[in-house]
């Protein structure tokens, strides 16, 4: 073989293991992600572990108090609405109730617990009550 020879195989034998290590190398990392046609960068991989979102703060619980209706009425209940004392924003809170019979109502509360009662009856009667302080009684009784 003549030297020229031998030196272009040693040349090709250095290029082809330079290739092979290379390769090798490559092979052992994970690709990297292909930019779009028009060149730009692409987007962050969604597996990416991400910073966890700060919890949001609770919201106190609704302070709530259980109510008794009792209607002792001879006639039904049409409607019963509540509104904390001095405030336009009432609820209705019972009705129909039928005479003699008794219910539960479930009503928030501020601090001071006082509250405004409005009470329509079937014979057309109007009962109201102003400043009514249902958490320490918890009842209300219609009566005549």
């Amino acid at each position: 073989m003549n030297v020229k020879r031998k030196l272009t195989l040693a040349v090709c034998a250095l290029c082809g293991g330079a290739l092979l290590a290379a390769g090798a190398g490559f092979a052992q990392t994970s690709p990297l992600p292909a930019a779009d046609s028009a060149g730009a960068a692409p987007a962050a991989d969604s597996t990416a572990a991400k910073p966890k979102p700060k919890p949001k703060p609770k919201k106190p619980a609704e302070a709530t108090i259980a109510v008794e209706v009792i209607n002792s009425r001879e006639v039904g209940l049409t409607s019963l609405v509540a509104a904390i004392s001095g405030t336009p924003d009432s609820k209705k809170i019972a009705g129909p109730l039928a005479a003699g019979k008794k219910t539960v109502a479930h009503l928030a509360h501020d601090k001071a617990c006082l509250f405004d009662l409005h009470a329509v009856f079937e014979d057309g009667a109007v009962t109201d009550a102003q400043g009514v302080e249902l958490c320490k009684d918890k009842k209300i009784n219609l009566t005549e």
